[in-house]
């Protein structure tokens, strides 16, 4: 129901609330009226009446009454007039002539009360009012009734029964009433239309407002007031265009500048809901941003991004690769499905389409849009994010259940924003780990430094003596190196180191450490690992650099190595002295000809504590 019906129905209503009871008041006042008028006439009658026959009977002329009573029966409205004897009157006087007569209930119970009554009797047509009023004995009366009768103080002498027909006034009552009622009709009426007229305007500029104010509440801020000539409406109506316009520009203009930083889908149309969803879910990003710029290396933030794909999207059938561009290999870094449906692409990084393109790759674009993957009759979407020159990741989810991929693919429409601020944080830790390795490693070979051997010294050195793990320590220098920088120049030799080096990597574990000792002298340390075995990796090593050939123009050239090598904690539980005694190991095997390994033995050499 609209503004100007319930406005309407309101004046109505209190029209209503006005004429009800100014007619019930009516109503009442002219009953009221009628009675009053009635009872008075009845009053004046009775005594007439009871005067009259006073007259008659102490002039003795009670013969003559009758005359006197039908005279009184011919007033107007006077329908009925009766007479009525106590019964001590009858025994004084004898039974009048209404005595004869039948005498209702109310006229017996004023003979008995002495007190006046009236009755009003309605019918369809006509309405009668019967007042029966006593005649009461007293001595203080004008004329004395006690002269006359015999009776005492106070005692009912008689009563004159009267009914007036008061029908004419019930119809005049009516007939005012109903002019009372129209009149006022005609005034609301016309108070109506009036207030109609001047709040015309107002209705319809309120109702305006209310499906603006609705179109708003549901999110559509485009709707505008009408424009109304009335002055106060004017200045209102330009003012909530103006706040609307102000809003709907603001919520664009943010939801761009959010739009900005994140892409995602808002699941409510309201603008102001979907940037309550796009600032909340900027927050959570840039929060999590904060939290993986605090950790120590890139494979924490890798747990970090894995966390969040469990415990925020809950996804949980994917795999994550590291990929190793330098290597061109693909490393599984977390795996949570049984197989993998690309596995040939370990090897080969250019059979990842997602690595290659760079692009999201989603089965459901194109049967078998990925060649690795071409044979799997399951569903998967890849997602690439190029780190460094030099690392990349990729993270593929796989499901056999076509809903559960609706599910991730919606869900990585969020997720793309965590991972593209991680991005950079992976980026700068990888960067500072370079840097690192950079201050740690010699640059021409990618050994590591002698600053790096004290931090080594300190950290694990300490740690292998109270687990008890052995370390070999293998000290190796290259046989009459100076002559090949005299002779070729130092670009040679430092091809010739550099192929020593890869002679040591070639022939050691992944925990076994390689260290630039001096120019051309390497020290390894053999994690876990006694003399013997050490011996042993020390042949693979020079008999793998000794069959290298180096070229310079048309000559060639081999070159050997020298080795000492020491145990520690078995020869020395000081670790500096384990290198001093590698070091005494390699003097003599270069003092017994070169091209030799020697191991320490403490009965062999001569022990000198310098370290």
């Amino acid at each position: 129901m609209n503004l100007k019906k319930r406005l309407n129905i309101f004046l109505a209503l209190f029209v209503t609330a006005i004429v009800l009871p100014t007619v019930i008041i009516l109503i009442i006042s002219f009953r009221e009226y009628s009675i009053k008028n009635a009872t008075d006439k009845a009053n004046i009658v009775a005594n007439m009446v009871k005067d009259g026959l006073t007259s008659h009977m102490e002039n003795g002329i009670m013969d003559k009454r009758d005359i006197f009573l039908s005279k009184i029966k011919r007033i107007k409205s006077v329908k009925e007039l009766k007479i009525l004897r106590s019964k001590s009157l009858e025994k004084q006087f004898g039974k009048g002539i209404e005595s004869f007569q039948k005498i209702d209930e109310i006229e017996k119970e004023v003979l008995n009360s002495g007190k006046k009554r009236d009755n009003i009797i309605e019918t369809k047509d006509s309405v009668f009012l019967k007042v029966v009023i006593p005649y009461i004995a007293s001595a203080y009366d004008i004329p004395n009734c006690l002269k006359c009768h015999q009776a005492k103080e106070g005692e009912v002498l008689g009563a004159i029964s009267m009914k007036f027909d008061i029908t004419d006034i019930r119809k005049n009552s009516i007939v005012t009433i109903t002019k009372v009622i129209f009149l006022i009709f005609i005034v609301s009426l016309l108070g109506l239309l009036v207030v109609n007229f001047y709040t015309k305007k107002y209705v319809e500029f309120f109702e305006n407002l209310k499906n603006i104010l609705q179109k708003a509440y549901k999110g559509d801020y485009t709707g505008r007031l009408e424009i109304f000539k009335d002055g106060e409406i004017l200045e209102v109506s330009k003012w909530v265009n103006a706040l609307l316009e102000k809003i709907e520009n603001s919520l664009n203009c943010i939801k761009r500048s959010v739009n900005y930083f994140i892409n995602i889908k808002t699941k409510g149309v309201d603008p102001l809901f979907s940037i309550q969803e796009l600032v909340n879910e900027l927050a959570a990003v840039y929060k999590f941003k904060n939290i993986i710029e605090k950790d120590k290396d890139r494979f924490q933030i890798y747990d970090r991004v894995i966390e969040l794909l469990q415990n925020k999207f809950d996804l949980h059938n994917f795999i994550f690769y590291e990929i190793d561009k330098q290597a061109n290999i693909r490393k599984i870094y977390y795996k949570n499905i049984e197989d993998e449906i690309c596995s040939n692409a370990n090897e080969d990084i250019n059979l990842c389409r997602a690595y290659r393109t760079g692009d999201i790759i989603a089965s459901d674009k194109y049967l078998h849009i990925c060649e690795a993957a071409k044979n799997s009759d399951k569903f998967y979407l890849c997602i690439p994010l190029n780190i460094t020159d030099d690392f990349s990741i990729v993270i593929s989810f796989v499901t056999s259940a076509k809903d559960e991929y609706k599910r991730i693919k919606n869900a990585i429409n969020n997720f793309k924003n965590y991972l593209e601020v991680s991005k950079n944080v992976i980026e700068t830790k990888i960067l500072l780990e370079e840097l690192k390795d950079m201050s740690l490693k010699d640059r021409m070979t990618g050994a590591y430094n002698r600053r790096y051997l004290d931090i080594f010294v300190k950290k694990n050195i300490p740690q292998a003596l109270r687990t008890k793990i052995p370390y070999s320590v293998m000290m190796l220098d290259i046989d009459y190196f100076k002559m090949v920088n005299d002779k070729y120049g130092h670009d040679i030799g430092d091809k010739v180191i550099k192929e020593l080096v890869n002679s040591i990597a070639n022939n050691i574990r992944e925990s076994d450490i390689v260290i630039r000792f001096g120019g051309e002298e390497f020290l390894v340390l053999l994690h876990n690992c006694n003399k013997d075995n050490a011996k042993k990796v020390a042949e693979k090593i020079s008999k793998d650099f000794k069959s290298k050939t180096i070229e310079v123009g048309g000559e060639k050239f081999n070159k050997t190595v020298s080795i000492g090598i020491s145990e520690f904690p078995k020869d020395t539980k000081q670790f500096w002295q384990a290198i001093k005694f590698a070091d005494m190991a390699l003097y003599k095997a270069k003092e017994s000809g070169r091209d030799r390994i020697f191991m320490y033995d403490e009965n062999l050499f001569e022990k000198k504590d310098n370290y």
